[in-house]
């Protein structure tokens, strides 16, 4: 897998057996900070991704087999949309949109532009897990159940 930044469509009357009706990208490979790692890509869309958006890629013969019809003659598949990128070396998660597009201008001086709260138009009940500015605790998870040797024969 790898990342990229959607930054075009691909507009084909025809298509090989197998991809009618889908949608074909131009993708920007792109490494975890956002700088570009490669030449501009053509990629078929499984995800319903957009110009602009951050999405992570399969190539090969993995490509193939991320469309209903396996192995058709495509060589990357967009399979997903990023939301963050976080490596530990780093003192932040990097949100995908702060990442630089190819025709972004650059950064302000001044540092990006504070985010609006979404919690603050549609505020969460209080939860007794959560403590001030942190996500609720998921729910305990439910033990498997052990299934024994030979069961389902």
């Amino acid at each position: 897998m790898y990342l990229g930044v959607v930054t075009g469509t691909v507009v084909a009357e025809r298509k090989a057996a197998g991809l009618e009706g889908t949608k074909l990208l131009l993708v920007q490979p792109v490494d975890d900070t956002g700088r570009s790692t490669g030449d501009v890509q053509v990629a078929v869309d499984t995800v319903q991704a957009g110009v602009g958006d951050h999405v992570y890629l399969v190539g090969s013969r993995e490509a193939a087999l991320a469309l209903p019809t396996w192995f058709v003659p495509v060589d990357a598949a967009i399979v997903g949309i990023v939301d963050e990128v976080y490596t530990p070396e780093r003192a932040a998660p990097t949100p995908a949109t702060a990442w630089a597009t190819p025709s972004a201008p650059p950064a302000s001086p001044a540092g990006p532009a504070p985010t609006p709260d979404p919690s603050a138009a549609n505020p969460a009940p209080a939860s007794a897990h959560a403590a001030d500015g942190e996500r609720p605790a998921p729910p305990p998870r439910r033990p498997m159940a052990s299934v024994p040797p030979g069961a389902g024969k």
